[in-house]
């Protein structure tokens, strides 16, 4: 009991600090923050679900992209290593590699991130190509605990991101620090339950430019709340939902759903679409027959196919991005131990 306590206060802190702010949600300067690709490390599961499933403690262990407090390891096991790669428009490689052990009652999580968006050609002032040829990188490294206990989990992420973009020599590696926290809370039943997460809260260790000493900018500075549904009729299937508060970004929501079939095979899908698209999409379906074809998201919806065994586990979604981008594709395999 006095641990729930100390829990609570540290969770309250953390919560009260940045809503103290004045105007936070306010704000809505979009494209304010930087190192935005801090969200879109998304494995598998994550990215056929829509980063909707944050609610449900799972054995993913890149479910602590979305909420720290839901790493889950399987009964009889003490460690997990996992690799996820993924490609699309929005980046030539992608991926994650990660290890996840049990120390005690503690879930401990390292794992290491990067972004290469290929090569990209320079133009000068009048649109031609002047022979310059760029290749960004970014990176993230994370480490994670979370501590569960009967109905009530809470985790936390300490984060070192670093971006390079064009190398010059007037240019430099940008580098932050951020940090997220979550809990999670569950039924007796398990059949449902709720989650509350604060993610990318943090600050620029160092900025963009050489000669500029002030160029430091905001990190995405989100809060989310989710939950989950297995229905008592058909329990196989597990529905999720989350909708998502960043300070410089229009709010969203998440919605997904995952089936089992048999023991070992899951089916997944998700949606995603900002609030701000949801009532435009409602709006112009009450005047006439066309859909708006704007989007605030990254991803529209996509779909996934998970195998599990008692050694290892194999997940793949496919993403379809808005506004004729194209699709993306993403590859994760786990062993566990």
């Amino acid at each position: 009991m006095e641990l729930l306590k100390k829990i609570s206060a540290i969770a309250a802190l953390a919560l009260a600090c940045p809503a103290a702010e004045l105007g936070y949600f306010s704000k809505h300067d979009a494209g304010q923050e930087v190192f935005s690709f801090l969200s879109t490390f998304d494995s598998p599961r994550n990215a056929a679900l829509e980063k909707s499933s944050s609610a449900l403690p799972s054995t993913d262990p890149t479910i602590a992209q979305l909420n720290p407090a839901a790493l889950l390891i399987t009964d009889g096991k003490k460690r997990v290593a996992e690799i996820h790669w993924q490609t699309g428009e929005f980046a030539a490689n992608q991926g994650t590699i990660s290890y996840t052990t049990q120390i005690q009652k503690y879930i401990l999580q390292i794992s290491y991130n990067w972004l290469s968006y290929g090569t990209i050609k320079g133009y000068n002032e009048w649109g031609e190509e002047n022979g310059s040829e760029y290749k960004p990188y970014s990176q993230l490294a994370t480490a994670t605990v979370a501590f569960p206990m009967k109905h009530i989990r809470f985790g936390a992420t300490l984060k070192f991101a670093s971006d390079k973009l064009t190398g010059d020599a007037e240019d430099q590696t940008a580098m932050a620090f951020a940090f997220d926290w979550g809990l999670t809370w569950m039924s007796d039943s398990k059949n449902y339950g709720f989650s509350f997460v604060a993610k990318d809260f943090g600050a620029m260790l160092r900025g963009y430019v050489k000669e500029n000493a002030d160029d430091t900018y905001p990190l995405s500075q989100t809060f989310a709340i989710g939950g989950f549904l297995k229905p008592r009729r058909v329990p196989r299937l597990t529905l999720f939902a989350e909708t998502d508060f960043p300070r410089y970004a229009e709010p969203d929501l998440n919605l997904g759903a995952e089936y089992a079939l048999g023991e070992y095979f899951r089916i997944r899908g998700g949606f995603t679409r900002t609030w701000l698209d949801i009532s435009r999409d409602i709006k112009e379906l009450a005047s006439s027959a066309s859909r708006p074809d704007e989007s605030n998201e990254a991803r529209i919806f996509s779909l996934g196919l998970g195998y599990t065994s008692d050694l290892f586990s194999f997940d793949y979604a496919f993403s379809v991005l808005p506004q004729d981008l194209g699709y993306e594709h993403r590859l994760g395999l786990r062993l566990e131990f």
